[in-house]
């Protein structure tokens, strides 16, 4: 009885917290289908009277989604890939190769961590116009193309490969540069998904660092735009907010299911690293 009692407590706590993350996400899906009117009715209806599917074209075509879309994925996969890039290779330098100062180098990357990202937002700024990168995609790429956390995720996983194998594969004719795709991306594709669909997110989602360094509307990125339209009237259409939204997340949550498995297993993994 007392087992029986535990395992009920815990179905509602289970069921609490997984209507607590679903009740937003149904209230975004069916806000995005009704029209504007039936949206501001009060009290609120549950399911939508009329299902508009046309928000999703208009928003398309009113948000510039198309040019938005174009230029958060540019920025998005080349900042996810550099820093898969140099995370590997600094991960990998710092677990398996002796250099001078090695701790001292990873305790200070690892310091970078506990520092707010607003305090950068500044000297970043005059460093990119000086560079003569103001309003350009390449300014919210190349200060983004590696980071501290890609590169202690990495360096803890690559600990754990032996560094038998690494020496076999040596003897074996791999050169040093043939170890990062013979040997360690093979055994850390957990750990590489796992980074990427971070990196992916936290890109996809960038605000406050697009906001401050491209100007130019052709150049903004999906938040921006969303932001944008948000502020374009007095009377905020919000059922075509709320289905720009939609569309912007559906990427994001198309790679987060097919890439489950292997981010679960990276998480569980690299906790236990090290």
């Amino acid at each position: 009885m007392k087992k029986n009692s535990k395992m009920i407590l815990n179905y509602v706590i289970m069921f609490g917290l997984i209507s607590l993350f679903l009740i937003p996400l149904y209230w975004l899906l069916a806000g995005s289908l009704k029209s504007n009117f039936e949206f501001n009715l009060v009290p609120p209806t549950m399911f939508p009277k009329e299902i508009v599917f046309g928000n999703y074209s208009t928003a398309w075509t009113q948000l510039g989604f198309n040019q938005a879309f174009q230029n958060s994925m540019i920025v998005t996969i080349s900042t996810t890939v550099l820093n898969m890039i140099t995370g590997t290779l600094a991960g990998f330098i710092l677990s398996k190769k002796k250099i001078p100062g090695g701790k001292i180098i990873l305790a200070l990357i690892v310091s970078v961590l506990i520092v707010p990202p607003a305090v950068l937002l500044l000297p970043l700024y005059f460093m990119i116009v000086k560079l003569g990168l103001y309003d350009t995609l390449s300014a919210i790429i190349f200060p983004f193309a590696a980071n501290a956390f890609t590169i202690f995720f990495m360096k803890q996983y690559i600990d754990d490969i032996p560094n038998d194998l690494i020496e076999a594969a040596r003897i074996d004719g791999v050169g040093e540069f043939g170890l990062i795709p013979k040997v360690v991306v093979p055994l850390s594709t957990p750990a590489l998904v796992t980074v990427a669909l971070i990196n992916f997110v936290g890109n996809w989602n960038a605000f406050t660092m697009p906001l401050v360094l491209l100007r130019s509307n052709e150049k903004f990125t999906l938040p921006l735009k969303q932001a944008k339209m948000a502020n374009a009237t007095d009377v905020n259409q919000w059922t075509l907010i709320l289905a720009a939204t939609v569309l912007s997340i559906l990427p994001v949550l198309v790679i987060f299911i097919g890439s489950q498995r292997y981010f679960v297993k990276g998480i569980m993994e690299g906790a236990v690293k090290g």
